[in-house]
Order: C-alpha cells, then structure tokens, then sequence
C-alpha cells in the first residue's frame, strides 16, 4: 500500500517542483497540444474508436488529463489510474474509470481496445526490466499504441526545471540528493529516457515509429512519442 501512496503522490510532486510557473505552465500546455494533435493526426481516431488511457491524474490543473480535455467522444475513453479515480469521473463523467496497481497485469483481455494511450508514465515505472513490461501489457490489451515520454536530450529537466544536469544522470542524482529534489535522484521515482532507450528497449522484432514532439527542438525536442499499429 505504501508503494501506491507514493505513486499516487508522483503527480503533486512533478507539478510542485517542474511547473511552478506560470510561464512553466503554459509551456506544458503548450507541449501537451502537440503532442494531442500528433496523436489526432497519427492515429486517426473514430468516433467508434475505443480508447485506454493509462497514467490518468487526480490532480486537476491546465495541463492535466489533457486528453480528457480535448478529445471529442470522451464516452469511449477507460481511464486507468492508481487514484481512486473519483474525483477523475467528476471532472469527465463520461469516461469509464479502473483502478489499477504498479507492477501489476492491466485489468483487460487481450485486444479490448483499438488503442491505447500513456503520456509521461514510462519514466515512472522503474528500469528498464520494468519499462519492458509495461510496454509489453499495454501492447497486450489494445491494437495499437501511442505513448510520449519527455526527451532526456531536452535541455530544461521536466521535473526539476533544472538546466543540463540531468545530461549526467549520476551527478544529477548525487547533486541533488538530499535537497528539495531528493524525489527526483530514486530511479524508481523517475528515470532518463531518449529515442535510443526507446528503440534499445522495444520488445518486439518489428520497430514502431519514433517521434519527436512537443516543444520543437529536432532531436532536443521536449518529448518523443512512440506509435506502433500490431497490423
């Protein structure tokens, strides 16, 4: 229980120490509706489309649940979280809700879904044994996938709004141990993920599709998104 408690607490967290701004705000919304339009443009949903959103929040705020926010058939979206997810079915009732737990199979049959969607989840799971099996569940519930993490080549560190640091994970993790940040240094709590991690990491013959979005920066972009259609 107390693993879920801390996990639950990971969004307040990100959205203390990373997006404390107002300015930091809006440049997370700003990188979040790009990544909801490379997904609209992408994936191409229908109306019909069924939807599993893994990683949805209980704290509300401008850039939170941003697919929730936006997208127009919200009726078929499961939201799967590690919150009691009531406070998520009162901002969207439309949505269906599952609670879920870390480490855990997701509550689904194989291919219940057409897709299904994570934002800035993976670097939350653990290592890379652990990122390997989060793929492989979400790939096991839904057709296809649509998955953006943040860039570690992005010069500004998401979760701190530390500058360049994080390019050396262990002098990242050993600088700020101890301090306000101390959160941040567990690789539980969260890890550094590039394109190449991604690829490296990918648990099937067949590679997906690879890009970066978000904040535009090429290859320093904010974000990398990861798309994979089983056919």
């Amino acid at each position: 229980m107390a693993a879920l408690e801390k996990r639950e607490n990971i969004d307040a967290v990100y959205y203390r120490d990373g997006v404390s701004t107002g300015t930091a705000m809006g440049l997370l919304v700003k990188a979040r509706m790009s990544m909801f339009n490379l997904f609209m443009s992408k994936m191409q949903p229908a109306e019909s489309t069924r939807i599993l959103d893994v990683g949805v929040s209980d704290d509300e705020n401008d850039g939170a649940n941003f697919l929730e926010k936006n997208y127009p058939f919200a009726q078929n979206i499961t939201c799967a979280g590690l919150g009691a997810g009531t406070a998520v079915q009162e901002r969207y009732p439309l949505v269906s809700y599952r609670q879920i737990e870390p480490h855990q199979p997701l509550p689904f049959a194989d291919d219940t879904f057409d897709i299904v969607c994570s934002n800035a989840v993976l670097e939350h799971v653990g290592g890379a044994a652990q990122r390997i099996a989060f793929l492989e569940e979400q790939l096991r519930v839904a057709r296809s996938l649509f998955m953006t993490v943040p860039n570690r080549w992005f010069p500004i560190e998401h979760h701190t709004s530390i500058p360049l640091l994080h390019y050396a994970p262990s002098l990242f993790r050993r600088v700020l141990a101890g301090t306000r940040y101390d959160h941040w240094t567990h690789v539980e709590n969260v890890d550094f993920i590039s394109r190449k991690t991604l690829l490296g990491e990918w648990p099937l013959a067949r590679k997906p599709e690879v890009v970066f979005t978000g904040l535009p920066l090429g290859p320093f972009s904010s974000n990398i998104a990861l798309i994979y259609r089983k056919n």
